[in-house]
């Protein structure tokens, strides 16, 4: 896996929350197609995965190259 800080995104009833590396603030987006387009784009295309966070389940998802 990379060595670099991972995005986080959490369901919060019904919105996806992004929180960057490092960071306090969070970002609400109504889907996961919106978080995970948002995290692509903040990184500029260089972030490979995600801490994804949902139901109690904590999983890592490799996101597809821009």
């Amino acid at each position: 896996m990379s060595a670099q800080p991972f995005y986080r995104i959490t369901l919060v009833a019904h919105a996806w929350h992004v929180t960057r590396p490092r960071a306090t603030l969070d970002h609400a987006f109504a889907s996961l197609e919106e978080a995970t387009a948002f995290v692509q784009n903040d990184s500029d295309g260089s972030a490979e995965y995600v801490e994804l966070v949902a139901d109690n389940i904590y999983m890592v998802k490799k996101l597809a190259p821009l």
